[in-house]
């Protein structure tokens, strides 16, 4: 198959920094059906109150400031067509810009959900830090199965938050992987995935600009590989690897002591 074709849904949260300029190179690349808010408790728009017990308020109004600020710039950049930052000030412009269909759900395991992918058909979905464990028969039903794209090195830091945990273990280097998504959180066989240098960051938003801009690299590349078929893949050996949830106060005290931030 033409990798041009294939037809893709991408699947992601709300995000007004990073995730724009990645889903901009697959709309420029393939064929994409949708774009998917998922809007969830998962989801990290909906966090405030947990982000304000571990990175303080403080750390979370120059969060919000960045925020407010994109998204003032996301409307004036409408108003101007796209002209002063060619939409990368948020998800919905680039969908705007492109016209590619962009639609909020909050749930995606239902049947509701269910019957209109299966209307669309699509032949891949993507997942950009999708909020919600993605389940059967959602997994089976696109041709090619439903991919993500992980910011850390698998096995190694599966699961929430790891740009937090990869600086509460003073790493430095983390990764970026694309893997297939099965019922287990980051547990899917790796498409690809490269290591990056983290030595130098001290913040949050330091490593997840680094880790999204290797993902949106890495995923366009997974793409292209699975259009291809038969995938090489690696084995995803959570046996050797780690997981993490969500940090606690402790966590985030001792992140803080050691000289890192949210941003």
């Amino acid at each position: 198959m033409n990798y041009n074709y294939l037809k893709i849904i991408i699947l992601t949260q709300e995000d007004n920094f990073f995730l724009p300029y990645n889903i901009e190179k697959v709309i420029k690349e393939f064929h994409v059906l949708g774009i998917h808010i998922i809007d969830s408790k998962g989801s990290l728009n909906n966090k405030i109150s947990d982000f304000i017990k571990w990175f303080g308020i403080k750390q979370v109004i120059k969060l919000g400031n960045k925020t407010i600020i994109k998204k003032c710039q996301s409307l004036l950049d409408r108003l101007f067509s796209f002209k002063l930052w060619n939409a990368y000030t948020s998800i919905k412009n680039i969908a705007l810009k492109y016209g590619v269909k962009y639609c909020v759900f909050n749930k995606i395991n239902n049947n509701e959900y269910l019957s209109y992918v299966r209307s669309l058909n699509p032949d891949l979905i993507i997942s950009y830090s999708c909020p919600i464990v993605i389940k059967e028969p959602l997994l089976k039903l696109p041709k090619y199965g439903i991919i993500n794209v992980h910011g850390s090195f698998l096995p190694y830091y599966r699961g929430l938050l790891p740009s937090f945990w990869v600086l509460y273990y003073e790493e430095k280097e983390t990764g970026a992987t694309v893997h297939y998504m099965n019922e287990n959180i980051d547990d899917g066989d790796i498409i690809i995935q490269d290591k990056i240098d983290i030595s130098e960051c001290k913040t949050m938003y330091e490593v997840m600009n680094k880790t999204k801009q290797l993902g949106g690299e890495l995923m366009i590349e997974a793409i292209k590989k699975i259009s291809r078929t038969p995938v090489t893949t690696i084995k995803n050996d959570t046996n050797k690897g780690n997981y993490f949830s969500w940090p606690i106060i402790e966590h985030a005290k001792e992140f803080h002591r050691k000289g890192y931030s949210l941003i």
